[in-house]
């Protein structure tokens, strides 16, 4: 059977549950999720002076926006394009700015499934 680890780097937080209810449902466990921020957040936050272009961006930044998430799951690679549509609808598309990014890679060698 072939593998592929799909990486969801989650914008949306507020989905977390619903994306991993519906993992549930659907069979898919063992998730990892993990916190996470972007570059423009950890610079609006440290003492780094940015580029130009990304310090003029620290004034559009919202500090009250929580930090992401960053979920990684090894599945079967049949399985994928089902977890891809769990997380598209729950975010209300991946296509709409932050919401988040998604990507496979894949597993050349697994052990402990």
């Amino acid at each position: 059977m072939k593998y592929k680890l799909m990486v969801l780097i989650l914008s949306k937080v507020d989905t977390l549950p619903q994306i991993l209810s519906e993992f549930m449902n659907a069979g898919i466990k063992g998730t990892t999720i993990v916190d996470c921020e972007g570059m423009l957040r950890a610079i609006s936050d440290s003492d780094i002076n940015p580029p130009p272009i990304f310090g003029s961006l620290r004034r559009y930044l919202n500090p009250e926006r929580p930090k992401g998430k960053l979920l990684f799951t090894v599945l079967p690679e049949e399985t994928i394009t089902e977890a891809k549509n769990i997380v598209d609808k729950a975010v209300g598309g991946l296509d709409t700015p932050n919401t988040g990014i998604c990507f496979t890679v894949p597993l050349d060698d697994i052990l402990g499934i």
